[in-house]
């Protein structure tokens, strides 16, 4: 199966404090082929290093958890100059805006990979942009579909 893990996702399984952390980090561990966006690396480390979520690691420790985590256990997509051009002009009818633009661009990296499972903490947001594939956004908590 293709799963493909969201920055929400990576960042709880990353951090042990995190709530959820046990959860998503057992679907990380559990998938054989699986995939993460290369924008989510970048928000990863941001967030490792910039003490947003109440740590702030240094940039080596950050750097070793990325690798650990994503480097040595998914394989990166990103998208092309073309496919960042459609991604702009699909943001407005789909209703991406602000900050949603950013759950569009790895539901796009999804699609590129053909994804079976899109695991996510943000499910009702991904679902809203992405209807036609609500069935495969999953939760890491119940490995299925979000009510």
């Amino acid at each position: 199966m293709i799963a493909f893990f969201d920055s929400t996702v990576l960042i709880a399984a990353i951090i042990e404090d995190e709530e959820r952390h046990e959860t998503c980090a057992h679907a990380l561990e559990s998938v054989e082929k699986g995939y993460a966006a290369l924008h989510s690396v970048v928000e990863c480390y941001a967030t490792l290093t910039g003490g947003k979520l109440g740590i702030q690691l240094s940039p080596s420790d950050a750097s070793e958890l990325i690798r650990h985590n994503i480097y040595d256990r998914l394989r990166l997509v990103s998208l092309t100059a073309a496919e960042y051009v459609r991604l702009i002009a699909q943001a407005g009818p789909v209703g991406a805006r602000g900050g949603a633009i950013y759950d569009l661009l790895l539901l796009t990296c999804a699609r590129k990979i053909k994804a079976e499972r899109i695991y996510t903490l943000n499910g009702r947001h991904f679902r809203a942009l992405a209807p036609d594939i609500a069935d495969k956004i999953v939760s890491p908590e119940t490995g299925g579909a979000f009510v």
